[in-house]
């Protein structure tokens, strides 16, 4: 009876000319099965869904998109490895780094990091982590980074936080792991006194209680007082941070509203390490006391907008996004100064531009109240960008580009 079964099957496919279906190919099929067989074989082919962009972020010279299908899409220059496809050519058309299950995308000046969905991290570019110097032209690995939550990239260094809390950077950091400016080419080393960091910025770090930390010039990171934090934006030489209430606090020696620090109290000398000797030998001093630890650093009062805040921008100025939706900015003399006409129901600001309820983009100057709309921008659903370069995700999924204020280019079509 079986070989009767076998008989009849063999001939079936050489009366259809159609090959037998793999038993793998659905665990439904029953075998031996004529209508299941039938179904198989006339189903039409399922069109492939081509993947849309769901995060975006700009570098200096080049910028990535992370794709529906956790892959990556990265165009722009090259001479340093930006775009991870193991070349050093700039493409204007987006390439794909062989990359599988990415979650989230950082890049840094000439560098990007991945965390992957193993909670490891890879990166490529201008972004020393091994013992090789040079350019790292394909997604790479980056030793002993494991178990990780979430991943940042801030000039030349990048840093990710683990899911039991300590961050960890590497390239341009020092021995501590603190973030350099010199070329500096360090494998992974803890921040000592950082951890569970949401954000993290040049010089400061907004930690998941809501709490700030920022580095002074001699790397050391001290907490400041403020508390329950909900977003960070640096300028030179200060943070600043939008709390649950819609106040801006900033500390640090340029922040913007507060008096100048008072110069700090000279050391003390210690007493003598031994006798005087009157005129039997050196007069023996011993060390001078080292200076106690910084108190926490204060914050200046609240920023006087004179209204509630939805989002910090500080690359137009002393700027924020109001919880009316309007840009409002502050003077060199922290009053109040005239609202940007244009900027008018913002729902995102991202650098020198910003995006309106009715999808459009406008960008500005510091200085200039004229926010001329950005062309060719079809509904955007969100923004990445610099002080030279804007991307936005428009509607589908696609991605278009702009220099300044001209108009954009289509560089993934949805």
């Amino acid at each position: 009876m079986k070989r009767a079964w076998l008989v009849v099957m063999i001939a079936a496919c050489k009366r259809d000319g159609a090959p037998p279906v793999s038993l793998l190919q659905d665990a439904t099929i029953v075998v031996g099965s004529d209508a299941a067989i039938a179904v198989a074989r006339d189903a039409a082919p399922v069109a492939a869904i081509a993947p849309t962009a769901i995060e975006l972020a700009i570098g200096l010279h080049a910028a990535c998109a992370v794709m529906s299908d956790h892959t990556v899409r990265c165009w722009g220059a090259n001479d340093r490895g930006q775009l991870g496809n193991g070349t050093q050519q700039d493409s204007a058309t987006p390439v794909q780094p062989n990359l599988r299950g990415v979650q989230h995308l950082a890049l840094g000046d000439d560098h990007a990091c991945v965390l992957l969905d193993d909670a490891s991290v890879a990166c490529w570019g201008n972004i020393g982590f091994g013992p090789k110097p040079g350019p790292t032209l394909v997604p790479t690995g980056v030793v002993g980074v494991h178990d990780m939550a979430r991943v940042f990239a801030v000039g030349g260094a990048s840093c990710a936080t683990a899911k039991d809390g300590p961050l960890v950077c590497w390239g341009d950091v020092d021995a501590r792991g603190h973030r350099l400016q010199t070329g500096a080419h360090h494998a992974p080393t803890p921040v000592p006194g950082v951890a569970h960091v949401a954000a993290l910025r040049d010089r400061a770090a907004l930690l998941d209680d809501g709490s700030v930390v920022t580095w002074l010039d001699d790397g050391a990171p001290v907490k400041t007082e403020i508390a329950g934090a909900t977003e960070l934006a640096t300028i030179p030489n200060a943070a600043c941070a939008l709390d649950g209430t819609g106040d801006a606090h900033c500390v640090g020696p340029a922040a913007p509203c507060q008096a100048p620090a008072p110069p700090p109290a000279p050391t003390k000398p210690l007493i003598k390490s031994g006798p005087h000797n009157r005129g039997h030998g050196p007069h023996r001093v011993g060390r001078y006391a080292p200076p106690p630890a910084p108190p926490p650093a204060k914050p200046s009062d609240v920023l006087p907008f004179g209204t509630k805040l939805a989002h910090l921008d500080f690359d137009l100025g002393t700027c924020a996004v109001s919880a009316g939706k309007q840009l409002v900015c502050l003077d060199d003399a922290c009053k109040l100064a005239r609202p940007w006409p244009a900027m008018v129901n913002v729902v995102e600001a991202m650098s020198t531009c910003v995006r309106l309820a009715n999808g459009t983009v406008r960008c500005g100057v510091k200085g200039n109240a004229a926010a001329p709309v950005v062309d060719g921008i079809a509904r955007a659903t969100s923004l990445a960008g610099n002080f030279t370069r804007g991307c936005a995700i428009v509607d589908g999924g696609g991605v278009a580009c702009w220099d300044g204020a001209g108009a954009a280019t289509s560089i993934i079509r949805p």
